[in-house]
């Protein structure tokens, strides 16, 4: 219940802190493990070793998978980093005693360790934060992660200059100790669903088999680390050729991780949230293997220490924070059952897979040639790196698709009473398809038999012209029962649609004139678009247009409906876009100039806050009965932007964003704005920002998500 109860700024201050230590004991304890292994054992003895600690770690990713699919990350993980303190603390009994055992032992510890408290830490953010708020919070604890790499390779320098390497072995220690306090204290998850059991009984490799999204997610890391594994054999061979004995490793290792640390902190403090904001969560991803393809490149011209050290600078620096940090929001759309199981396999199993792949190839090359040129490395890694750039291309389609997917799955619950959508009310409260199919038969049949009333076919001019008189007569009468009389003569003239056009503001007729009209739009379109476009028209009859022009797929009839779109009247540009819609999903060739429409966005956000508070009144439409879900930002200016989106998107997501944007509930309100931000253009999507309520500087002028879901419940018990 304590968990529960933290506000979202405190569980910030303490994920700050831990990552910021995670990261810390990460970097010093990579420094401080190469440093015992390569004084210990030949560089060529390395992909041996990577090989033993990536079987070891995948055996406990799998017991780590598993157990996350029955307890909760905030449970699990910090007991993890527990018993990793407890391990530190005995190799460093060891050490004095089996060197090359213990050195050896380290490296199998942290490769079974590191990795998984690292997912397990992220998985508890992820889990902590809504998905719109995660993006902005976690750009600033990958941050607080890039210093941590600062702090924990200069304390790997300065401890090799005042001790032994056997003391940094307690640092490790005592680090991960205060990782299990800061940890735990971060609070219980806010993003929790029932998981049902047949759900949990299913493996996380099924899972994984059975969502090409999550396919292209492991592939992707796959890639990553036998990238790295290419790019670290490189490194460290040209570092245990320059340097001799221990404490020179360490202090190079110590220095050179402080130094990409520093890098890192500050790209990830200028840059990182900015270009995630601006770039999108694909191009961020692809800094990566881009930077390994170019930098290699020059490393495979230039073999020395000072071009593997930009080499694996690079790596090192965008891999810990760009990377590390658009990847995590690759799993925002994922629901907790999905995500628990597969994540550690995927941040993990796949990356140790890739170190399976990365030292036997490395192993290979040895056995080829065992005085293996350090470029042929280098050039297999950029080799590497354009392959993982063809598969970011495709992750990042994945990415909005599964977001989309996210929303029709239940991430968004639609009842009947909170349709608040265009085309559902449309067709609800405007079509009433029912009755006018049945009109429309009764027209078919009389046709098929005229009332004898009606006269021989051969019936004189004059006769024609006093029917056609009679019936110009009973239209303007304002008498609804001879309209109705007129409208219902099946030989209805087409010469009579100048006086059927003003019935629409007739409410008592509107059904029928609309009906008759609809069975004379083919005929003419022309006539129906310069009325409705006619400011001179009854407003009513204008708002009333679109419906009739909607039988029509003419391209004039489309036309006009675009130029309705965006005319100077909201009632109009309203119905136009209502129905444009419902035509485009009756037929999917349709196409809308995007840039049309997003133009015709940008002028509704742009009017006035007087003009766009009044649109409620003009509409003089009834609101849903039951709107306890709705937030208050709601009203028809929001939902006509919304169905402009929905005629260039996916109208389905459009509409369960909508539904997300305009709940309470702020988890499906950050998975809608996540949507949101991911396929409007920036400018866009920060002008509908402001309608909605949201600042773009995370938290500023808002109440903390502990506060409204408290206060939800607490009004949810009440009306009990």
């Amino acid at each position: 219940m304590e968990g529960n109860k933290r506000t979202d700024a405190t569980a910030l201050v303490f994920a700050l802190i831990a990552a910021t230590t995670m990261i810390a004991q990460q970097v010093a304890g990579k420094a401080t493990r190469d440093a015992l292994f390569l004084s210990n054992f030949d560089v060529t003895d390395l992909p041996k070793v990577v090989i033993a600690a990536a079987i070891a770690s995948i055996t406990g990713v799998l017991i780590m998978s598993r157990l996350l699919s029955r307890v909760s990350p905030i449970t699990l993980v910090p007991a993890v980093f527990g018993l990793s303190a407890i391990l530190y603390t005995g190799e460093w009994m060891l050490l004095d005693y089996q060197p090359r055992v213990a050195s050896v032992i380290l490296y199998l510890h942290m490769a079974i360790f590191g990795a998984i408290l690292i997912s397990g830490f992220w998985s508890i953010i992820n889990e902590r934060f809504d998905p719109h708020s995660a993006k902005q919070r976690v750009a600033r604890i990958a941050a607080a992660a890039a210093l941590g790499g600062v702090i924990g390779g200069a304390l790997a320098a300065q401890v090799a200059k005042i001790m032994d390497v056997r003391t940094m072995l307690l640092f490790l220690s005592g680090l991960h100790i205060i990782c299990m306090v800061t940890v735990r204290s971060i609070g219980a998850p806010t993003r929790i669903a029932p998981i049902d059991n047949s759900v949990r009984a299913r493996s996380a490799f099924t899972v994984i088999s059975q969502t090409s999204y999550l396919q292209w997610m492991a592939a992707l890391m796959v890639l990553v680390a036998v990238m790295a594994a290419l790019v670290d054999y490189a490194f460290k061979s040209a570092a245990s050729a320059h340097y001799q004995d221990s404490e020179s490793l360490v202090a190079f290792f110590g220095s050179f991780y402080a130094a990409i640390g520093v890098i890192g902190f500050v790209l990830q403090s200028l840059l990182g949230r900015r270009i995630l904001q601006r770039f999108g969560i694909g191009m961020t991803i692809a800094i990566l293997p881009f930077t390994i393809a170019i930098f290699g490149t020059i490393g495979v011209l230039f073999t020395y220490l000072w071009s593997m050290v930009m080499l694996r600078g690079g790596h090192a620096v965008f891999a810990n924070s760009f990377f590390r940090s658009a990847f995590e929001l690759l799993y925002t759309p994922l629901p907790p059952h999905k995500k628990r199981p597969t994540k550690t396999i995927i941040d993990v199993a796949s990356d140790r897979l890739g170190d399976l792949i990365g030292s036997g190839l490395l192993l290979l090359l040895l056995f080829i040639a065992p005085e293996l040129p350090t470029a042929v490395v280098v050039a297999c890694a950029v080799i590497v790196a354009t392959l993982a750039l063809y598969i970011v291309v495709r992750l990042n389609r994945g990415y909005i698709n599964q977001l989309a997917r996210s929303l029709r799955k239940g991430v968004v619950r639609i009842q009947e009473e909170d349709i608040v959508d265009a085309t559902t009310q449309e067709i609800l409260a405007e079509s009433n398809a029912y009755s006018e199919r049945e009109f429309l038969q009764s027209k078919i049949a009389a046709m098929t038999h005229p009332d004898d009333a009606q006269g021989d076919a051969d019936a004189s001019i004059s006769e024609e012209a006093s029917q056609l008189a009679l019936a110009v007569s009973d239209l303007t009468s304002g008498d609804t029962g001879r309209i109705r009389r007129a409208l219902g003569n099946p030989a209805m003239d087409i010469s009579l649609a100048h006086y059927l056009i003003p019935l629409l503001a007739n409410s008592d007729v509107t059904q029928d004139a609309r009906t008759e009209l609809r069975w004379l739009v083919t005929r003419i379109p022309g006539q129906l678009t310069d009325a409705l476009l006619d400011p001179d028209m009854p407003l009513l009859v204008r708002q009333r247009l679109p419906g009739v022009l909607e039988a029509s797929h003419s391209p004039r009839a489309i036309d006009g409906l675009l130029q309705g779109m965006v005319d100077e009247t909201f009632n109009v540009r309203y119905s136009c876009a209502r129905v444009l819609v419902r035509m485009r999903h009756r037929n999917l060739h349709l196409e809308i100039p995007r840039q049309q429409v997003y133009d015709a966005i940008s002028r509704e956000l742009k009017v006035s806050p007087e003009e766009w508070e009044g649109r409620d009144m003009e509409l003089k439409m009834d609101y849903a009965s039951d709107e306890e879900d709705v937030n208050p930002q709601f009203n028809r200016g929001l939902e006509h932007v919304f169905t402009l989106l929905a005629l260039t998107l996916d109208p389905d997501a459009v509409r369960l964003s909508m539904q997300a944007a305009f709940s309470k509930d702020l988890n499906l309100r950050g998975t809608a704005l996540e949507y949101l931000e991911n396929v409007l253009p920036a400018y866009l999507y920060n002008e509908l920002l402001e309608h909605l309520g949201e600042d773009q500087q995370s938290g500023k002028g808002m109440r903390t998500l502990g506060d409204i879901v408290n206060e939800l419940k607490a009004v949810v018990h009440a009306g009990k």
